[in-house]
């Protein structure tokens, strides 16, 4: 129920939104969904079944069905594939409709499972602080506040006598470790499971500097550090292997008080980002299209780290599931829609907390980038993470974030997988790969590993299920928000627009395989034409 995590009760009265986590079909073929509301576990009878596509949530309005108020209802959700198998049912544990919010100070756990609104605490004296269910302690009382989006700094240097959960083994495996400066690699020190049948090659005792904290042994972390510290699932092999995550940066010195939090990624935690500086006139006013999520429950989020530096297709073990998407088409969906509905005609104080959610998540992914990270163009994985990039630079006015999109672009999975078909000797097209011909020279195309492998390239439109499962039916939200900001000169690859708009014009409308979300593309149906 909700948006993002779990309700139990909204004051809104005038819409419902349901999302869930994305099934998997037993033969690895896609999964589509439907869903209805009901006034018990199960029934539809207050929305009857309705298809959404591929996409992993739904809304609905009081326009559309009658929202009954003071009673709870529950939202059901069944997957079918495309041979129209259907799976058992799943329902949420209900909503109830038109029950105000308490009020909430900010970092006090919320009781409905929202994230507390977007406010700075100033510096104080502090012997432990927590965040995202994550616990450290110190020696003494430290200097201590949080940046803008919530996450905490100290002023350092700090002797660290706990961190709950506790690192600890069982039955061989490590769970809850902790990292220090992470680095963009396959080696990992947060879970010795991670990986699932590959977890042997993919952990590193050496990383995980979480273990055997006590008061006799404290971790002692200097200025110009982020201690990242984990919470493991229970379930060994699990994918996403982490359920949540929290940074805690050392500094030498308190930062601006609207600071953002510097990348958890690399060694440079200069706080050179400040919430003040946020242009949000750059944001466009445009009419909101039917299912577009409210932008203050869609802030929920973006609201906590996306730990994001284990490349490739592997990185899914690491994005916590309470956190963040696992996947790269959903991730890239779940971006395109934020920026679609930052360019709404909603009020600025509605888009703020948003708008720093996703200038902290772009922020962070440059920091990766910095650090001599990928996100590697493989299938469906990479997606998504260049446009908060951009956007942070766009908004922000940096300089530093805008040469990152624009220089290091095949760092990024959807640059690196469109091109345009092109000579490339005498009587030999795109390196002989993919069956192009002289016909095809300037066609905007995508490959799946293009940049890296483009033996795997392949003109047949249907002949790599990745090119209509799991890419460009996801990018449109994100790739029309970019042509409304302004930004396609500053993302610096126009074959990816190309290419999607190629794509749009191909894939039949109304259809998952067109877009993933049907409210980005009702949005770019409308205007498009205008950008």
């Amino acid at each position: 129920d909700g948006i993002g995590p779990d309700i139990d009760a909204q004051d809104v009265t005038s819409s419902l939104f349901a999302n869930w986590d994305p099934f998997v079909d037993p033969e690895g073929s896609p999964v589509l969904y439907e869903w209805s509301i009901g006034t018990a576990a199960g029934l539809a009878d207050v929305l009857g079944w309705t298809r959404v596509g591929g996409a992993t949530r739904a809304s609905t309005s009081t326009s559309e069905v009658d929202l009954p108020l003071d009673r709870r209802v529950f939202v059901n959700v069944r997957g079918y594939d495309v041979a129209g198998n259907r799976s058992g049912i799943s329902s949420s544990d209900g909503i109830v409709l038109g029950v105000p919010r308490a009020p909430m100070e900010y970092g006090a756990p919320a009781p409905d499972g929202n994230t507390p609104p977007t406010a700075v605490i100033g510096d104080s004296h502090r012997i432990a602080v927590e965040r995202s269910g994550t616990t450290w302690t110190f020696r003494e009382p430290v200097v201590a506040g949080r940046f803008v989006g919530g996450d905490w700094w100290v002023v350092g240097p700090v002797e660290i006598v706990g961190i709950t959960p506790r690192c600890r083994s069982e039955a061989g495996r490590t769970l809850h470790g902790s990292m220090l400066n992470p680095k963009p690699a396959a080696r990992q020190g947060y879970d010795s499971a991670m990986f699932g049948p590959d977890a042997g090659a993919g952990f590193d005792p050496e990383l995980n500097v979480g273990s055997g904290i006590s008061a006799e042994r404290p971790l002692r972390v200097e200025p110009g550090s982020s201690l990242v510290s984990a919470i493991s699932s229970p379930n060994a092999g699990a994918l996403p292997q982490l359920e949540a995550c929290a940074v805690l940066t050392v500094l030498a010195e308190p930062p601006p008080a609207d600071a953002f939090r510097p990348p958890y990624c690399g060694d440079d935690k200069t706080c050179r980002w400040r919430a003040g500086a946020l242009d949000l006139s750059r944001l466009a006013r445009l009419e909101p299209e039917e299912g577009a999520p409210d932008a203050r429950d869609l802030a929920a989020r973006f609201a906590r780290p996306w730990l994001d530096h284990v490349p490739g297709w592997h990185g899914r073990y690491l994005h916590p599931r309470e956190h963040m998407p696992d996947y790269g088409r959903d991730i890239a969906d779940l971006v395109g829609t934020a920026a679609l509905v930052l360019n709404l005609r909603i009020p600025d104080e509605q888009k703020r907390d948003l708008a720093i959610g996703l200038v902290q998540l772009g922020i962070d992914s440059y920091g990766i980038v910095q650090a001599g990270g990928r996100f590697v163009a493989d299938g469906g994985s990479g997606a998504g993470r260049k446009f908060p990039v951009v956007f942070a630079g766009a908004v922000l006015q940096d300089d530093a974030l805008l040469r990152c999109a624009a220089e290091s672009r095949f760092a990024f999975a959807e640059d690196a997988q469109t091109f345009y078909v092109a000579s490339t000797a005498p009587g030999v097209v795109n390196g002989g790969h993919g069956g192009y011909d002289e016909r095809d020279i300037g066609l905007a195309e995508w490959g799946q590993c293009h940049r890296d492998a483009p033996q795997y390239d392949r003109k047949p439109w249907s002949a790599d299920a990745y090119r209509r499962c799991c890419t460009a039916n996801a990018w449109n939200g994100f790739v029309l928000a970019a042509r409304i900001l302004g930004l396609q000169a500053a993302w610096g690859h126009d074959a990816l627009f190309d290419y999607v708009d190629r794509y749009m014009r191909i894939e039949p409308h109304g259809e998952w395989t067109r877009s993933w979300s049907p409210f980005a593309e009702r949005m770019w149906d409308r205007n498009r034409a205008r950008y």
